[in-house]
């Protein structure tokens, strides 16, 4: 059998170095139809990187094990994919004797340098984040890192400038914030074991944007000059923010390897903590069910998804198949049908994707695959047609 990491028409990314598409027909009980799978095979049962999309610009980055196979100049790469056909439109790859497993990270997509084209920003084990043009791929700019990324660069306004700031963090901790031109504005080594995207946003509501960081020993907030608002002690394998009580500071959920705690953005404080078998998985923080208050959807080991109030509060959980050893990638929400409700897309290890009601957990569509997936959907509008694609 030919292995291959996929983009899915909902947009899944497939361990074994392919991208599928699947579309969703109908509602309750509709169907998943898959539209195309890219060639852009490798072998490589661990691919863990999402696919990135935006628009009709849809960046699979893909990587080779080497021992596994021969590794040649294309190995690891970052390929353009045609939203249309999977068919590879450009390669911007990593020299053979950098590339392994996390060679390239899930890469950001968006206008980086004011001029109206969008860009392609991604961390490398070439110790930078790099900035390729989406048009032809050709490589624009990169800001050094202290070693490889591991989380997606978060492109987003952090100071008053009129273009957006790029922020990366690498696995040794090292935050860096730079320009799409190379320039870098400042680095904060915080010491610890980086594996989520950083997230920009006034966390503190003190009227400007901070960084949130989330490491292995604990959750950082810096201030727009790399400055350290405060530390909580708590594990940020991964983080999200948004706003979930009355008081005007956001709300910071932590994940670690026993639940997921939320602490108040201004003063750190836990405000509650849900506790879970294993590490859970956890992508945003949104509200799927369309209650006005925003849900974590999290992917606990075992195929068990599980949807979390504002409040900590259990409000269902789901077992997608029965493996009970199984890693379970985190749920994604979108609105795949186009009609303005939201869907929520999970996946499990062993291929399976799953399209889930985010107010009750009920299963809507299944499709699977005898491909493992080992990280969460990307789900995007990529096409012409209403609707997110997976």
């Amino acid at each position: 059998m030919r292995t291959r990491t996929v983009a899915v028409l909902l947009a899944v990314v497939l361990a074994l170095g392919g991208v599928a598409t699947v579309a969703l027909v109908g509602g309750t009980g509709g169907a998943l139809s898959e539209a195309w799978v890219s060639d852009t095979a490798r072998n490589n049962t661990v691919n863990h990187h999402a696919v990135g999309a935006d628009g009709g610009v849809v960046v699979a980055p893909v990587a080779a094990v080497p021992g596994a196979e021969r590794v040649g100049p294309d190995s690891c790469t970052l390929a353009r994919l045609s939203p249309a056909s999977g068919a590879t439109q450009w390669r911007a790859s990593v020299p053979p004797e950098d590339c392994f497993t996390h060679a390239l990270t899930e890469p950001a997509i968006a206008d980086v340098d004011g001029d109206g084209r969008r860009e392609v920003v991604a961390a490398t084990t070439e110790n930078a984040t790099v900035v390729y043009a989406a048009e032809d791929g050709h490589e624009q700019a990169r800001l050094p890192l202290t070693t490889y990324g591991y989380g997606r660069p978060t492109v987003a306004n952090l100071t008053d400038a009129p273009t957006p700031e790029i922020v990366s963090a690498d696995i040794r901790g090292t935050v860096v914030v730079g320009r799409a031109d190379g320039t870098v504005l400042w680095n904060r080594t915080l010491g610890s074991s980086t594996w989520a995207a950083p997230v920009v946003a006034d966390v503190d509501a003190d009227g400007t944007r901070d960084v949130l960081v989330g490491t292995n020993h604990g959750v950082v907030l810096l201030a727009p000059d790399g400055d350290v608002t405060w530390r909580a002690d708590v594990s940020g394998d991964a983080i999200a923010v948004a706003q979930a009580d009355d008081d005007p500071a956001l709300e910071v959920f932590a994940t670690g390897s026993d639940g997921v705690r939320a602490l108040d953005g201004d003063t750190r404080a836990v405000e509650w903590t849900y506790e879970t078998e294993g590490a859970p998985t956890l992508r945003a923080a949104t509200d799927g069910d369309g209650d006005g208050h925003p849900e974590l959807y999290l992917g606990v080991p075992g195929n068990v998804v599980v949807a979390v109030d504002a409040n900590g509060t259990e409000a269902w959980r789901t077992r997608l198949a029965p493996e009970a050893n199984a890693v379970t990638p985190a749920p994604i929400v979108g609105d795949l049908t186009g009609d303005g409700s939201s869907e929520l897309v999970a996946t499990t290890n062993a291929g399976g994707v799953r399209i889930l009601d985010p107010a009750t957990g009920d299963e809507l569509a299944t499709s699977d695959r005898e491909v493992p997936i080992w990280t969460f959907p990307t789900v995007a509008n990529v096409t012409d047609d209403p609707g997110d694609e997976v």
